[in-house]
Parts: structure tokens; C-alpha cells; sequence
């Protein structure tokens, strides 16, 4: 069945790298790089590295804290940090600078795999979530390099996608070649179970995101930018944002205003590449905004921020009173809510949490998430609650606590890395 999927990825080929080339050029402005698509890496000392990685923005945002736990408890070992899409890859070398070698991971074709594998030999592969490529496993398992899955989610529906065939085969196929499978809940454990992994392979570590960094040099950071662009306005942040999303924000943030006029929407796209549709989008619905590209410039009430510059999120949410996280109002599955939380916001989000199901069961139960179904109902509670400051801050304490209480996913991953480093000795 690899044979299969090997030369349909073939065929594949000469549509797909045009478009990655387009895509990248589209989202940071600079062409692909092919070579790293092509399976061109630095060389590291071979036996040496840890590679970590993650498909894209979110997952090298969740996987910051290992990187930089890793870093710290292995300064001799090169790091390599990996990621599909040009945006992770623009993000990962301005979160983690020089103490980390960044690549896009390679086309999954057999030869460009062992191209990379060859040049990077890494003592332990880790991927973060799901990111089941099957020759990158096999040829991982054909070199006797350990790969974990680490803070491992298998979401409903891609469960029900994995298992159709031929991807039944293909999963499972690929998911024997893994050395340990540490998933976030019983639920994402039981899913790989009927992929195919076996009982030994598996474990419950937990949701990485719960580790997020939100010390008091990002609260510090957030204050100084409210008074910079905010002044005394209240601020309602909508984050991660899909497409279909931005109509019905806006729409809900003139209500807003009719109740709170004293309040800034910051809306940040999950594609920074969207900006000029967006921006289009608040032209059309006639509300005033200005873009961060054009400078860190203070807004008056009513008018709205556009976030077109990648990697700024939880800046905003450090200097923001309600959040919002994206692709809930439309069926996307929902993006990382733990952000928000993690520096004290009350959260906002739509219907649509498979991909986040768990995580917002917890956080509605705890009563620090409020999911709204409809347009109306999103502009009652964020008027609701910036206009009570008082529950608003104690409901944010309430998030910031369930966050910090569900830490040490991290310690355990540490451990599994601890592990495989060393057997391989």
C-alpha cells in the first residue's frame, strides 16, 4: 500500500510544488525553500541531535516549551526544529532564533527522506499532535532512530479520515514503525488504539499547551502595549480567526458598541496572508481600523486593530480584557483555547470544538469558557463581560489557575525524551 501512496504522491508532485512555492510566497512574502523541500538539511553530527516537529504555527507554538526545556537540559545536543508550512517555518526561526537549526520538513518521497534522514541522523525524532507521513516512518525505522509522538490528539473526524481505506492500511502500517505514542487524553488513546497502535506503544501525558510560557515578562509586555494603543478603552481580542469569522466579529462588535462604546476590537487572522480580505471586510461593515504593519499606533474606541504580522497573538492577548479564538463560528475545529487563559482572560468561542474538544469541556465546566451559538449571542457575552470588570478579572484568575494546575505535561515528555536518549547510548 506504501508502494501506492508513494506514486500517487509522485503524480502529486508536479502540482504540489508550484503550489507550495505560491502558498509560501503568499504567506511570507519569500519563495519556498525547495531545497528543504527536496530533502536538503544542515548536517549534524550523526547520533547527536533531537529534532522536534511541528505542521504549523500552533504546534511551534505548543512545542516552544520543550525546545526550550530541551535546550537547557541538553546544551551539547544540536536541536532541529521542523515544520510544513513556510509560515511555521518564518515563526520558528524568530521564536527560537540561533539556538535552533529550522527546516521545512521534506516532500515525503523515499528519496528526499533519506536525503534529510542522512544529513540531520538524529538521536530521537519527536513529532508533536498528528503528523502521520509513512515513508518519513519507515525510513526513521529503517535507520533505528526512536520517533515519539508526543502530546499526541486524534480529533473525531480524523479519526473517521484515517480509517477509510486505503489510509486504514496506511496508519497502521505507519503507526507500528513508532517507539512510543503519548496522547492527550483516554479518548485520543483509545482512537490510535483502533488505528492500529498497540496497548505498549501508548500512553496519557496530557496537552503540551498547558505548559505555555505566560511569565511576567509577557504581562509586562502586554501592559505596556495597552497604554501604547488602548489607552482606557476596553479590549475585546479576537484571535486565530477563519475565514467566515471576520463578518460575523464585526457584526457582533458594532453590537458591542451600542452597549460598550468605549471598546477596541483586536482582530488577528490565523493567516496573516488574509489580511488585505479582512481588511476589506471592515471597510465593507464601515468601522475604522488600522493594520500593525503600519506601526504600534494608538486606536480610539470603536475602531478596530487589524493583526497582520505573525506572531504577535499572545502580546495581545496579555494586553487584552475578553478574548475570542477562532475557527469555532465556522466547522474548522477550533484553535489552541489555552492561550487566552493562560494570562487571564475570560474566553469566548463558537460551536465548532472537535479539535479542542476535550480541553473545552474542561474549561466550560470550569467556568472560565462561554460557548455561544449564534452571532448575537457572541456580542452579548463580550459586552457582558467587558462591561463587568470585576467578574471579567475574576473569571480570567479562575482560567489562569485551571491553566497552571494542569501544568507538567512537560516534565513527563521530558522524561519519555530522557528515555529514548538514553537507550540510544
Amino acid at each position: 500500500m506504501r508502494f501506492f501512496y508513494t506514486l500517487a504522491l509522485l503524480l502529486l508532485a508536479p502540482f504540489a510544488f508550484p503550489w507550495l512555492m505560491w502558498r509560501a510566497l503568499r504567506q511570507t512574502r519569500s519563495p519556498d525553500k525547495l531545497g528543504e523541500r527536496l530533502g536538503s538539511s544542515p548536517y549534524l553530527q550523526p547520533g547527536t541531535g533531537i529534532w522536534v516537529h511541528g505542521a504549523s504555527v500552533g504546534e511551534i507554538r505548543a512545542a516552544a516549551p520543550l525546545v526550550q526545556a530541551l535546550h537547557r537540559k541538553y546544551p551539547d545536543r544540536p536541536l532541529l526544529v521542523t515544520t510544513f508550512s513556510a509560515t511555521g517555518r518564518q515563526h520558528a526561526r524568530k521564536l527560537f532564533g540561533d539556538r535552533v537549526v529550522v527546516s521545512l520538513i521534506p516532500y515525503d518521497l523515499p528519496f528526499f527522506v533519506s536525503r534529510f534522514l542522512n544529513g540531520t541522523q538524529p538521536a530521537v525524532a519527536i513529532i508533536l499532535e498528528t503528523e502521520i507521513w509513512p515513508n518519513l516512518y519507515a525510513g526513521l525505522k529503517k535507520r533505528g532512530i526512536p520517533l515519539l509522538v508526543l502530546s499526541a490528539r486524534l480529533s473525531e473526524r480524523a479519526f473517521q479520515r484515517y480509517r477509510r481505506f486505503p489510509f486504514s492500511s496506511l496508519s497502521r502500517n505507519a503507526l507500528a514503525k513508532v517507539q512510543h505514542i503519548a496522547v492527550q487524553s483516554e479518548a485520543d488513546a483509545a482512537r490510535f488504539r483502533a488505528l492500529g497502535a498497540r496497548d505498549e506503544q501508548l500512553s496519557v501525558m496530557g496537552n503540551l499547551k498547558f505548559d505555555v510560557q505566560a511569565g511576567a515578562d509577557l504581562a509586562d509586555a502586554g501592559k505596556a502595549l495597552r497604554q501604547k494603543l488602548f489607552g482606557n478603552a476596553s479590549v475585546w481580542v479576537a484571535g486565530s480567526t477563519r475565514e467566515g469569522e471576520e463578518p460575523l466579529l464585526l457584526e457582533a462588535f458594532r453590537k458591542v458598541l451600542r452597549k460598550q462604546p468605549n471598546s477596541i476590537l483586536v482582530l488577528a487572522p490565523r493567516h496573516p496572508e488574509r489580511a488585505n480580505a479582512v481588511a476589506a471586510v471592515i471597510s465593507s461593515a464601515g468601522l475604522g481600523f488600522r493594520r500593525l504593519s503600519a506601526g504600534e499606533i494608538s486606536l480610539k474606541p470603536g475602531e478596530v486593530l487589524l493583526v497582520d504580522v505573525l506572531g504577535q497573538l499572545m502580546r495581545f492577548f496579555a494586553a487584552g480584557d475578553v478574548a475570542f479564538v477562532g475557527g469555532t463560528l465556522v466547522p474548522v475545529g477550533g484553535h489552541n483555547l489555552l492561550e487566552p487563559a493562560a494570562v487571564g482572560l475570560p474566553v469566548l468561542a463558537g460551536p465548532h470544538l472537535d479539535n479542542v474538544k476535550d480541553v473545552a469541556e474542561m474549561m466550560k465546566e470550569a467556568g472560565v469558557l462561554t460557548l455561544v451559538e449564534t452571532q448575537d449571542a457572541l456580542a452579548d457575552a463580550a459586552a457582558w463581560l467587558l462591561g463587568n470588570p470585576a467578574t471579567r478579572r475574576s473569571v480570567g484568575e479562575m482560567a489562569r489557575t485551571q491553566v497552571a494546575q494542569n501544568r507538567g505535561t512537560l516534565d513527563r515528555a521530558m522524561d519519555i525524551v530522557k528515555t529514548q536518549l538514553w537507550r540510544r547510548q
